[in-house]
C-alpha cells in the first residue's frame, strides 16, 4: 500500500497494519525526505504480528519499498504562467512546433510552440509517430522534423495543457539514463533507512538494472555496510514499449517485476494492457521471480467506500494470473478510505 498524506499519521498507520497490508510503498515522485521520515517512524511504531513469523509476538515486520521518480521528459513553463496553475488550449487540427533549445525552457511555451526538455527528441522520432502530453490527454502526430532542435506536429484532439506536463513517446528509442540525479539522492537516503525493495521506474533494458544494482552496492560500501549485508531487492517497473520489448533481459537482470499499468496504458493501446499483464505475470512465475500488479486496482475507493464490480474482478484476475502482490496507490495515499481499501483488497484476495 502506498502511504501518503491521508495514511501517514500513526493512528491510521496502525489501522492499516491491523487491516493486513504487507509492504509500505514510498513514492519518491511526490514524497519529501521529511514525509518519508515520518512514515518510516510511524510504521516502526505500529504493532502487528506478521503471519509468516507467528513467534515474533507483536513485532512489526512490514517491508518498505522505495519507488523512484525515474528519468522523465516534460514540457516547459507556459508563457505568463506566474502561478503555475495556468493552462493553454491545444486545438485539434492545428500545428504545434516542439522546441528543445534551452531559450524556450522558462516561460516560452504557447499553443503553437512548446518546449520539451529532451535534447535528443528529433533523433528518436520520425513522421507518423505520436507524442503524448499529460498522460495522454493530448495526442500529437509528428509531421516533419526540419532540424535537430524542432519537431513539427499536428494536434489530434482538443485539450488544455499545463506547464511542465509529462511527455510520453510510444515506440521511440530514447536514451534516458537509468537514474536521474534525484533518484541517486533518494536511493542513498533510502539505504540509510534500510529499505527492503527499490522499484526502478521506466526500466528500458538490463543495462539500466545493472547500473542501479552497482550504484546501490557502491553506496552501501560508502555508508559502511558489511559486504555480506543483503542489498535491497530491485523491482523493475515495466511501463514503456521498450520495456516490453526487452522484457526477457530485464526479467533476468531483476529480482522482481512490477506491471505498472499507468504509464504502460499510455504507451501502448489500452486494449493490450490485459494481455501484457498476463504474459509478464506468467513469465515471472515460470522463472520463480515475484511480480506485482499495480495501478487503479481499486481506484474508485479514493472517493467511495466500496469498489466497483469491475475492480473486484480485476484484482481477482490478477490473483488467478499468479501475481505475488497487488498494489494500492492513490487509494491509500490520498483517498478518503485508505483502511477500507486495504480491508477490501485482502477480502478479495
Amino acid at each position: 500500500a502506498t502511504i501518503g498524506p491521508t495514511s501517514e499519521q500513526q493512528p491510521v498507520m496502525q489501522e492499516l497494519v491491523d487491516a493486513g497490508f504487507r509492504i509500505m510503498r514510498l513514492n519518491f515522485s511526490h514524497a519529501t525526505t521529511e514525509e518519508v521520515e515520518l512514515r518510516c517512524t510511524n510504521l516502526l511504531n505500529s504493532d502487528g504480528r506478521h503471519e509468516a513469523v507467528p513467534d515474533r509476538g507483536s513485532k512489526n515486520l512490514r517491508a518498505v519499498l522505495l519507488d523512484t521518480k525515474g528519468p522523465e521528459i516534460r514540457t516547459g513553463k507556459l508563457r505568463n504562467d506566474t502561478s503555475g496553475k495556468e493552462t493553454v488550449t491545444l486545438v485539434a487540427g492545428e500545428k504545434i512546433t516542439i522546441r528543445t533549445t534551452s531559450n524556450w525552457a522558462e516561460g516560452g511555451s504557447t499553443a503553437s510552440d512548446m518546449f520539451v526538455d529532451y535534447k535528443e527528441l528529433s533523433k528518436c522520432l520520425e513522421p507518423g509517430m505520436k507524442v503524448l502530453l499529460d498522460d495522454g490527454a493530448v495526442i500529437l502526430k509528428v509531421l516533419e522534423i526540419p532540424n535537430d532542435d524542432d519537431v513539427i506536429c499536428e494536434i489530434e484532439n482538443t485539450s488544455d495543457i499545463r506547464s511542465r506536463a509529462g511527455v510520453n513517446l510510444p515506440g521511440a528509442a530514447t536514451e534516458l539514463p537509468a537514474m536521474s540525479d534525484k533518484d541517486r539522492v533518494d536511493i542513498k537516503y533510502g539505504l540509510t533507512k534500510d529499505i527492503d525493495y527499490i522499484a526502478i521506474s521506466f526500466v528500458q533494458d538490463a543495462e539500466g538494472v545493472d547500473a542501479v544494482r552497482k550504484y546501490v552496492r557502491d553506496v552501501m560500501t560508502e555508508l559502511g555496510f558489511d559486504p555480506e549485508y543483503p542489498a535491497p531487492l530491485l523491482i523493475s517497473k515495466i511501463e514503456s514499449v521498450r520495456g516490453l520489448q526487452n522484457f526477457g533481459e530485464i526479467l533476468e537482470a531483476s529480482d522482481g517485476i512490477m506491471v505498472a499499468r499507468g504509464d504502460l496504458g499510455v504507451e501502448i493501446p489500452i486494449h493490450q494492457i490485459a494481455n501484457a499483464q498476463k504474459e509478464m505475470v506468467s513469465a515471472c512465475n515460470a522463472v520463480g521471480k515475484p511480480v506485482v500488479v499495480a495501478t487503479q486496482m481499486l481506484e474508485s475507493m479514493t472517493k467511495n467506500p466500496r469498489p466497483t464490480r469491475a475492480e473486484v474482478a480485476d484484482v481477482t484476475n490478477a490473483v488467478y494470473d499468479g501475481a505475488d502482490a497487488v498494489m494500492l496507490s492513490g487509494e491509500t495515499a490520498k483517498g478518503k478510505y485508505p483502511v477500507e481499501s486495504v480491508k477490501t483488497m485482502n477480502d478479495i484476495i
